[in-house]
């Protein structure tokens, strides 16, 4: 949290970062920044491109750091490239991993590296390592999800396999434990520790790590399993405070669910589909109504399943759920609890959404129960054609919202409540009689495109600052700096002379003079 100035707000504004990207089924769906580094986030584009862009930079100043779109097939509205991983080494090796479908619709799970194995040179297409493949049955529902949890494994979603209600099999792919579909997967893609691949195809240089819940060896069970029982995981998190893991499964037609799992869990959770859609049963002849379970399922189901009911056969039913019918709600899209450095009055709040619905909503997770309901849709979603397709988090935490017409956006406190050089920054206010005078670059620190700064000063005659002194404007700028000593005023005997700088966006809103006591800001307008 080291070098970034805290806000005391409990409303939130919404800030373009990114902008001038592709649309549809080449929109961004992803955002993500690897540990450690306050630079810049990268940006997935669903048609098998990596953007990245430095912090502080214009909206349209992305770059590429991976082309791979020769091998991505994304003709279907769920295929793509769909997941990205930082290692937890990236600083050191250069490499990450990504998930996405090729132009069959099978899913590929590769590792890549950058150019010269350091962080600071573009991804290499032709370092492409495979480490396995699963075959996709049909278009959709193929997750994408990537990340490494605490224990330096790497976690990844996948869907059911597709088509509508799960059909492959018995009771799905979703309880069957013989394929990767419909699971969480935990892997040790560096193939350091653990046993042999078991079910992933054109298997590469990875292993299974001790401690999968299901492994049995050879055969039987999947080996890389570590929960089961989804439909489509569209976005999941770990809680980087916690190690909680939020699932957010996209529905059948009928609920949305948000699955949660403490960071204790040794794993093996069997999350309900398709028995269960959210907290009801599911059954694809009884449609939204239904109160059984399918055929040869092995769960009983009674309708609606209240919160903390024991339920048969080690089933998790989801901490929260929502109808998605009738109504603008279709997709549920997972976020991320916040733990950034700028809003700590923001802490603890599951963030979420609906893709066709564009709303923004958060919940808190106390002791398994979700609590805290609240919507953000008029501060974070409204006045949109927004097709929600990702929410993301950077370096430091902070959350970021992604709309596939390509635009990237930044969860932040309203501009008024923003301080230049405020408590904790980076960059405090530094005055100096030879050098130049500079402060907090605003845009840098909060990527907020700043028109100017206004240096405010006021003569305080008796050197004792009182509440109501007046600072008048007496320097404007488009850069955070005064050159060659700055002001050249000196004060009267006994008397001493007070600074306050502000900055203006290109809305014209004005930071907050801040301190104790108030400040007063004259109203004249900068030299």
């Amino acid at each position: 949290m080291s070098g970034v100035s805290p806000v005391s707000n409990t409303t939130l504004a919404r800030v373009t970062v990114a902008s001038g990207m592709t649309s549809g089924t080449s929109g961004p769906l992803f955002v993500t920044a690897p540990s450690g580094d306050v630079t810049r986030i990268f940006i997935v584009l669903q048609n098998g491109i990596i953007r990245q862009l430095k912090r502080g930079d214009g909206p349209t100043a992305h770059t590429v750091f991976l082309d791979i779109d020769a091998r991505v097939g994304s003709a279907g509205d769920e295929q793509g490239l769909l997941g990205l991983a930082f290692s937890p080494n990236f600083a050191t090796n250069g490499t990450f991993y990504v998930n996405y479908t090729r132009g069959d619709g099978d899913t590929i799970v590769s590792r890549f590296r950058t150019l010269d194995g350091t962080p600071n040179t573009n991804g290499d297409p032709a370092s492409e390592t495979i480490l396995f493949r699963i075959d996709q049955p049909e278009s959709n529902h193929n997750g994408g999800w990537m990340s490494f949890g605490a224990d330096g494994f790497l976690y990844i979603a996948q869907g059911d396999g597709g088509g509508g209600g799960d059909v492959h099999g018995t009771c799905g792919n979703g309880q069957s434990l013989g394929t990767l579909l419909g699971k969480i997967l935990r892997i040790d893609p560096t193939g350091t520790v653990g046993t042999a691949p078991d079910c992933g195809l054109d298997a590469g240089p990875y292993t299974v790590p001790p401690g999968n819940p299901l492994a049995d060896g050879p055969g039987g069970n999947c080996n890389e399993i570590w929960a089961y029982g989804l439909r489509n995981p569209w976005r999941d998190s770990f809680d980087s405070l916690t190690g909680d893991l939020y699932i957010a499964d996209v529905g059948q037609g009928c609920w949305e669910e948000i699955n949660w799992t403490p960071g204790t869990s040794p794993g093996g959770e069997n999350y309900g589909w398709r028995q269960f859609e959210g907290r009801h049963c599911y059954n694809s002849i009884q449609g939204c109504s239904a109160t059984s379970s399918p055929a040869g399922c092995p769960t009983a189901c009674s309708d609606p399943v209240p919160v903390g009911d024991p339920i048969p056969n080690g089933t998790r039913l989801p901490i929260w759920d929502y109808s998605s019918g009738p109504g603008p709600e279709c997709a549920v899209t997972g976020g991320y609890v916040y733990r950034g450095c700028r809003m700590p009055n923001i802490h603890g709040k599951y963030f979420y959404g609906d893709y066709c619905a564009g709303t923004v909503l958060s919940f808190e997770a106390v002791g398994g129960v979700a609590t805290n309901p609240q919507p953000w849709t008029a501060q974070l979603g409204a006045g949109l054609p927004f097709g929600l397709t990702s929410f993301g988090a950077d370096a430091q935490g902070e959350l970021y919202l992604v709309d596939r017409d390509g635009f990237v956006y930044l969860a932040l406190p309203p501009f008024p409540a923003f301080e230049v050089s405020g408590g904790g920054t980076a960059d405090p206010l530094r005055l100096s009689k030879n050098g130049d005078w500079t402060w907090e670059n605003l845009q840098v620190a909060s990527w907020q495109q700043i028109s100017s700064y206004s240096v405010y000063r006021a003569n305080v005659a008796d050197g004792v600052f009182n509440p109501g002194e007046i600072f008048d404007c007496v320097k404007a700028t488009t850069s955070p700096v005064w050159p060659a000593g700055g002001d050249p005023t000196n004060p009267g005997p006994g008397a001493m002379l007070a600074y306050v700088v502000t900055a203006k966006n290109a809305a014209a809103e004005q930071t907050s003079p801040g301190g104790t006591p108030a400040r007063v800001l004259s109203a004249l307008s900068c030299p």
